[in-house]
């Protein structure tokens, strides 16, 4: 039972540690993969909600409203703590692009860093830079996020772990074994051909 627990929690540890925003690569300059210069700070792509902000700068506050895109109706409110400006935005409004978790996803854009949360107001990732954008590059996004560090521009290359399909979850299944639940002195434990445990793992006499 507590082997079964261990590879469970090893599973979604490997899980969570592979579906990053990893910065691959830091350019000299300011770089652009679209064949329009700007292109890629401006790309389309879709968010799946429309979306406005409302930042609170001297509260260091901020606010995002998500709208349904066929019936207009409001999905969701965040509430967000963090220190902004007033060139502060938001941007790269997604799901299962900056994240795999079916969640959406955005970014506060601001001066030498930027933010990523999810939809439940949890930071996922900071970035270097400021105004990324999302570019399709070989069948796979990146993104881009330019900066300015020791008097040279820069520009930050990041993998991210979605593709923008709905990712499937997987359950890993214990084996198989004949175990059934039972209940003694008011309380539940799992029994099986050799040993008795409580529902945390604990063996029992």
């Amino acid at each position: 039972m507590r082997k079964s627990i261990f590879i469970i929690a090893a599973l979604f540890a490997a899980t969570f540690a592979n579906a990053q925003i990893t910065l691959k690569k830091t350019l000299d300059g300011w770089y652009s993969v679209s064949a329009d210069p700007y292109g890629d700070m401006y790309n389309y792509v879709q968010a799946p909600y429309f979306y406005n902000q409302i930042l609170g700068v001297e509260s260091n506050t901020c606010v995002i409203y998500l709208y349904d895109v066929d019936d207009f109706s409001l999905y969701k409110t965040i509430n967000i703590n963090s220190t902004i400006n007033r060139e502060s935005f938001i941007c790269l409004v997604s799901k299962n692009i900056l994240s795999v978790d079916n969640k959406v996803c955005f970014c506060i854009s601001k001066n030498a860093q930027s933010e990523i949360y999810n939809e439940d107001g949890v930071l996922i990732s900071t970035i270097n830079g400021s105004s990324p954008s999302l570019v399709w590059v070989n069948d796979r996004y990146l993104l881009l996020s330019r900066g300015y560090e020791n008097g040279q521009d820069k520009t930050y290359i990041y993998s991210v772990p979605g593709n923008g399909e709905t990712q499937a979850i997987s359950t890993p299944s214990s084996p198989k074994r004949n175990a059934r639940k039972i209940a003694r002195e008011g309380q539940v434990l799992v029994e099986t051909e050799n040993n008795t445990y409580t529902l945390q793992g604990q063996e029992t006499k």
